[in-house]
Order: C-alpha cells, then structure tokens, then sequence
C-alpha cells in the first residue's frame, strides 16, 4: 500500500472504527437512532460553464 511516517500500512495494520448508530439527547432534547441518508452522485451536469458526466 503506502508508507506513513516510516511504517509501511498494509491492510492488517489499517484501523477502521465503524461508528454505530445511537439514540441520545442533544440539548435536553431525546432522539431515537438516526440513520444518514447520503445523496447519489450527480451522473452529469455543469459546473461553473464546464460540463461532466461520470
């Protein structure tokens, strides 16, 4: 893979933490799990006058 400050990463030395969802209270208020919702991808468009398609 690559090397980072003189170790060289591979995928057994790679930490990944997985971050589950959970309920709490955010200012006084209590809330169940949230699930993200990500967006798609724009599959073409025009960006400041240049065109893309991906």
């Amino acid at each position: 893979m690559s090397t980072y400050r003189g170790v060289k990463v591979t995928e057994s030395n790679l930490h990944v933490e997985k971050q589950a969802t959970q309920p709490g209270v955010y200012r006084g208020i209590k809330h169940d799990a949230i699930e993200s919702d990500k967006s798609r991808k724009l599959q073409n468009g025009v960006y400041r006058g240049v065109k893309h398609s991906a």
